[in-house]
């Protein structure tokens, strides 16, 4: 090519149409970004729809699993584990028929291997769906970027608590915390030990009420409701309501401070 032949300029970037740079962003987009938006939206509507299943149908499951009680309780952890890290049950539904089929003490052990279970799945699940696309995402938005950085990019006793403190209150979503931590990338072994810190006591609560119901007699929710006193009925559904709605404000001041603090 002659030296005197004239090049072609560079593109400017600000010489380029609305369209032509949208374009050019829709083409670099990560295309697991859709994959993992739907991911997203899934598990947060599935899994309460689902738990009215369990509720439903409490004294047929309840049955199968007391045909034989070792089995029963295995076969409980394992559906837990898989169907609470796939987002299609919610904990709270599967806790509560732990400690009505199980009790308070095997009902509670059983449950709390069955989120941990759970969180591993739904962590490696949501990593291996979302890869970066979440994390490139968050780079473009300043205020996801500080949460994200507070939550991953801190101390390990820093993302611990905070790790702690999103899984503690009642309505904190297990599916989509582990979609959140696994897209995030949260190390995932501090996410595995924090996960049943966080989330003892609000299960320790639904494993108790469920055991003291089935204590009663009752063979599901309805006949719970009619053979105990209105009073003891009434009473613990407040004192349920109470301890959650406590759990829930604590853990959302001391999150707030620790996120404000980054």
């Amino acid at each position: 090519m002659s030296s005197n032949e004239p090049s072609q300029p560079a593109t400017d970037a600000s010489s380029q149409t609305p369209t032509e740079v949208s374009a050019a962003k829709a083409k670099h987009r990560d295309p697991r970004l859709l994959a993992s938006t739907i991911l997203g939206i899934a598990w947060v509507t599935f899994p309460p729809l689902a738990g009215v299943y369990i509720i439903y149908d409490l004294a047929a499951i309840a049955k199968f699993l007391q045909m034989d009680i070792e089995y029963g309780f295995w076969t409980f952890v394992a559906v837990f584990a898989v169907s609470a890290g796939l987002g299609l049950l919610p904990t709270y539904a599967q806790a509560f028929l732990g400690g009505w089929v199980f009790g308070l003490k095997w009902g509670l052990f059983g449950s709390i291997l069955g989120f941990s279970g759970g969180a591993a799945i739904g962590y490696l699940f949501a990593r291996m769906v979302t890869g970066g696309s979440v994390d490139h995402w968050i780079d473009r938005h300043p205020k996801g970027r500080i949460i994200r950085d507070a939550l991953v990019r801190g101390s390990t006793v820093r993302t611990f608590i905070i790790v702690t403190l999103l899984r503690l209150p009642p309505s904190s979503p297990f599916a989509l915390t582990n979609y959140a931590l696994g897209a995030t990338r949260v190390p995932f072994w501090l996410a595995m030990i924090a996960t049943p810190v966080g989330m003892l006591p609000r299960t320790a609560v639904v494993c108790f009420l469920a055991a003291s119901a089935a204590a009663s007699g009752a063979t599901d929710i309805k006949s719970a409701y009619e053979s105990m006193p209105r009073a003891v009925f009434i009473g613990g559904i407040v004192a349920g309501v109470i301890i959650f709605v406590g759990i829930g404000k604590f853990a959302e001041r001391a999150l707030q401070k620790m996120t404000s603090n980054a």
